[in-house]
Formats: C-alpha cells, sequence, structure tokens
C-alpha cells in the first residue's frame, strides 16, 4: 500500500469554538452522567468534526472535559440527504447496525424530520461524522455525516469498513492512533509529504488528523493497550513510520472495539430482579441506582436564576419513595468571593424525585452540578441523612435508627471544619452509612490525602481499588467532601470517575478558568450492576 495510493481517508474535525458550551450542554441534557464520566482520553469541549477550511483544533476556552456518549438505550433517528441510491442506503443501514449487536443503543432510518443524525452524499468531501452528541449542535439543514464516495459499484468490504467507522464516531468514538500506547514512530518527512501530494493537507492539519497523541504525563491521561486491529485505527502504510509497523484496512470490529461499545452502552441484564417480586427488602446492590444533573444543561442556568430543578424519572416505580442522597461535584463560578451552591433533593416520589441546584453568589456566572444516590424502600443495611450548621467548626453525633451488626454500629461523629480564617455563612452534609460487610458496594475517598497542590488548569489523576471487588464495573457515585480555595478569583473544580473495571477505578480532579485551589478531596461509592 503505498503512501500516497488512491485510498479514501476519515477526516476528525472540530466543532467550532463558538458552539463549545453548547456542545457541552446538550451532552449533558442528553445524558447527564457524561458529567462525572470523564472520557478515556481528554476530548475537545467542543468535540470533533467540521470540513475542510477548519481542520486545525481552536484553542479551547472551556476548561473541563465531558464524555459525549448518547443516553444508554437511545434510539438514534437516521435519515439520509439526497444523493444515493436505495442500494447505497441499504448497505449503510446493515452496516451501521453492526453496532446494536453489541450495544444496548438502536438506528431507526426514517424519511422526514425530527432526526439525530444526517448523512449526505457530497462528492470530494470525504467521509467524517459529527462526534457523539455533538450530531444535536448541527443546524438542522446540514448533515452530521457524509460519505464522498459511496455509489452502486462501491465494493461491501469498503461499504463495512468506512459505515461502521464513521458511526462509531456518532457514538462517541475517536481514532485509536490519539491514544497515549499508540506509540507510533511516524517518518513525519514522508507522511507531510503523501498527504500534500493526496490530500493538499498542511503540516498543521496533518498533525491533528494523523499524528495527534495525548501524552500520559502532560494530558494525565491512562488508557488500554493500543489496538491495530480496531474498526477506529487509521490505517498505516509502513512507509508512514520508521520501523516498517503498518497497521491494515480494518474492516470490521475489534474484539476491542466490541468490548468498549459493550461497556460504554450495556445492555439490560436479564437476571435484574423486578420491583414486583415477592421479597420486598431488595437487599440486592442492583436495586440501587445513581446519576448527574448540572445546571449547564438547564436553559436558565448561568446568570441570574438561582434555583435549577430537574425531574427524574427512575427506570421502576416502587412501593414506596426510596431514600435519595445528593451531593456536589462540579463547580463554576466566574467570582469566588461568597460562591454558594445547594444540592436539594425535594418532592420525592415512588416513581421520581425534583432534585434542585441552587447556586448563587458574586458576579457573573454560577453553575454548578450534583451526583444523586438511590437507595429503594426497605433496605435495612442503607441508612443517610444530612445536617446543616452556620458554625465555623462543628462536630455533630449520628445515632442511627437501625443497629448494624457490624461496624459502624450505632452511629458515627460528623466534623466540619474550616481553617485560614475562612468565613462560613452556612454548610452542609450528606451522610450515607452502610454496614462494612454490605455485598455489592465499596466506598472510600480520594484527593485529601494524596498531597495535591491544584492550579490553574491543572488536572490531577489517581486511581483507587475497590474493597471488595467487583465481578464487572460497578455505577459510581461521586461527590466533593473538601475544598480549599483562594478567595477572590474564579470557583472552578470538577471531579470525575474513567477506567473503571471490577477491582479499581480511576478520578480525575479539574481546575480551570484561573481558579486558585490548594486542596480538593472527594467520597466515592461504587454499586454492583
Amino acid at each position: 500500500m503505498p503512501p500516497d495510493s488512491n485510498i479514501h481517508y476519515c477526516t476528525q474535525l472540530v466543532v467550532p469554538e463558538e458552539l463549545a458550551e453548547e456542545a457541552i450542554r446538550v451532552a449533558l441534557q442528553e445524558n447527564p452522567e457524561n458529567a462525572i464520566s470523564s472520557p478515556a482520553i481528554p476530548l475537545a469541549p467542543a468535540g470533533v468534526i467540521i470540513p475542510n477550511k477548519r481542520l486545525i483544533q481552536p484553542i479551547n476556552r472551556l476548561g473541563f472535559y465531558v464524555n459525549k456518549t448518547w443516553k444508554n438505550g437511545r434510539t438514534i433517528r437516521v435519515r439520509f440527504l439526497p444523493g444515493a441510491s436505495p442500494y447505497v442506503h441499504g448497505k449503510i443501514k446493515q452496516y451501521a447496525n453492526v453496532w446494536s449487536k453489541y450495544a444496548n443503543i438502536h438506528f431507526k432510518f426514517v424519511d422526514s424530520a425530527p432526526e439525530e443524525i444526517r448523512i449526505s452524499f457530497v462528492k470530494g468531501d470525504g467521509s467524517w461524522s459529527a462526534f457523539g452528541t455533538d450530531c444535536l449542535t448541527r443546524p438542522k439543514n446540514n448533515a452530521t455525516m457524509n460519505f464522498g464516495w459511496f455509489d452502486d459499484k462501491t465494493s461491501d468490504e469498503e461499504f463495512s469498513r468506512t459505515t461502521i467507522h464513521e458511526f462509531g464516531h456518532a457514538l462517541g468514538c475517536i481514532h485509536e492512533n490519539c491514544q497515549p500506547n499508540a506509540d507510533i514512530q511516524w517518518n513525519k518527512p514522508v507522511v507531510y509529504e503523501s498527504y500534500k501530494r493526496s490530500a493538499g493537507w498542511s503540516p498543521e492539519q496533518v498533525d491533528f488528523q494523523v499524528l495527534k497523541h495525548y501524552d500520559r504525563r502532560r494530558d494525565g491521561v491512562k488508557s488500554t493497550k493500543y489496538d491495530r486491529l480496531s474498526i477506529m485505527a487509521y490505517p498505516i502504510p509502513k512507509e508512514f513510520t520508521l520501523n516498517g509497523f503498518s497497521v491494515p484496512w480494518n474492516t470490521h470490529l475489534s474484539a476491542t472495539d466490541i468490548a468498549f461499545i459493550s461497556r460504554i452502552y450495556p445492555k439490560p441484564r436479564k437476571t435484574r430482579r423486578s420491583v414486583h417480586d415477592n421479597n420486598p427488602a431488595y437487599t440486592s446492590s442492583s436495586h440501587f441506582d445513581v446519576g448527574a444533573f448540572t445546571t449547564i444543561s438547564v436553559a436558565s442556568a448561568g446568570r441570574g436564576a438561582k434555583d435549577h430543578r430537574t425531574l427524574i424519572q427512575f427506570p421502576e416505580s416502587y412501593p414506596s419513595a426510596p431514600l435519595i442522597s445528593a451531593g456536589i461535584s462540579f463547580m463554576d463560578f466566574d467570582n469566588s468571593d461568597n460562591p454558594r451552591v445547594k444540592s436539594l433533593v425535594e418532592a420525592v416520589l415512588p416513581s421520581q424525585v425534583v432534585l434542585n441546584l441552587h447556586s448563587s453568589g458574586g458576579g457573573g456566572r454560577h453553575d454548578a452540578g450534583m451526583s444523586w444516590l438511590l437507595c429503594p424502600p426497605g433496605d435495612a443495611d442503607f441508612q443517610c441523612g444530612s445536617f446543616t450548621t452556620k458554625a465555623i467548626n462543628a462536630t455533630k453525633s449520628i445515632s442511627f435508627d437501625r443497629v448494624y451488626s457490624s461496624s459502624p454500629k450505632n452511629g458515627f461523629k460528623l466534623h466540619i471544619e474550616t481553617w485560614d480564617s475562612s468565613k462560613v455563612l452556612e454548610c452542609g452534609v450528606s451522610w450515607v452509612a452502610v454496614p462494612a460487610n454490605k455485598s455489592g458496594i465499596a466506598i472510600g475517598t480520594f484527593g485529601e490525602d494524596e498531597n495535591l497542590s491544584l492550579s490553574e488548569g491543572l488536572n490531577k489523576i489517581g486511581a483507587v481499588e475497590f474493597e471488595p471487588s467487583f465481578t464487572e464495573p460497578p455505577r459510581i457515585f461521586l461527590a466533593l467532601n473538601m475544598l480549599s480555595i483562594d478567595r477572590g478569583g474564579h470557583t472552578c473544580v470538577r471531579i470525575s470517575s474513567s477506567h473503571v473495571t471490577g477491582t479499581q477505578m480511576e478520578w480525575r480532579i479539574d481546575t480551570w478558568g484561573g481558579t486558585s485551589f490548594k486542596e480538593a478531596g472527594a467520597a466515592f461509592i461504587a454499586i454492583g450492576v
């Protein structure tokens, strides 16, 4: 395969910078858990995609990354724009649905609006796709995906390779060569010359499209082993590398692709017990649920409004109202003078709950995010509560309504501490208790014992091991439990998790926007599925 052979390539493009905030908003509106689950690789807040003249990634003005995955179980509507035959349409449908064999996501091909994916067939524009939920930021009359060379003579191999690849982008998969473990020894002069000759790209465009590579230490990123057989791997002729390394034109999902998409969009477990079973105690952790909510996903958020409410519908209706606990996981304040944020649980019913993020303080923007944890009614092992004080330092003795047979048996002491002449107007704490031997749940903290020194734009990453471990990756509840901020600047912090396995998870503490932090810490609850 000569380096300048007449082979078609996919271009990875970037949403215009002016749509960066909108891209984050729609990602969180579509799937609130995008807020607390970091991408394995730090995608630009604007995601990926726009055509040729703007192939180089702009400088991002927003300071944190979110996943761009769709809500699990979603049916994504797809519409073809003019330019291709029914035969081509049929082939795209055939190969797009390969993803649905392994992911809890479905494609419905429609003849009229509304739709989430719009496919064009503009000759000479290459193949590309909007990245995940970035599809929702595209103007309604613009395509979100393009196939620039498909016709009735296209081979099945080419239909398979390109269609599966582009729909992978639409589901939130990036090019495999971007990840830290893709240690490719590029012969850059040859690569630059080849793409200049075949595509008219500048060296800067080649750097972003082909050679871009995230660094584990610089970007605070860890990743799995590079998979040269991935459908998302960029083909690499041997002439492009100094050691003869090459990547073939992959045409099918690899085992790693299947495992990845099955983890991102897990299918329902057939063994999950129904709330209508005869046992009313719901002692299995599979009946716990977690989620997230941010003010960014609410139209009235940002400036002025103080109360930001959302209605959460539970997957199942319970015989009585479940227990809900909540905590802060994200803050974005333009001014750290007197920042105020509360995570409030309101109007809990058997089938739904109203959550309220109350944020205010100083001038300018004030956004926030919260995580929530649901325990089904009747679980004797789960107890929760809250404590609010206006004292600078406070201690509260918590006595359990139900005594445990193992630690903690009767209760505990809850401490709220301040330092460095802090002025506290009010402070509230949510607490959750389960016995130490509770199966299917692991609890712990991170950050505060990691000798962190956070400064502007600094991301900290670490890992915790679950005790006990799980047979499958658990769901994660995260909330801040400690914060040390210098007054006068921005207050921007976010906690999130990534690379969750049955034995451990990676955590992140991100700051941006001129924030001056001394320390930060968080608590987590891992719940088996």
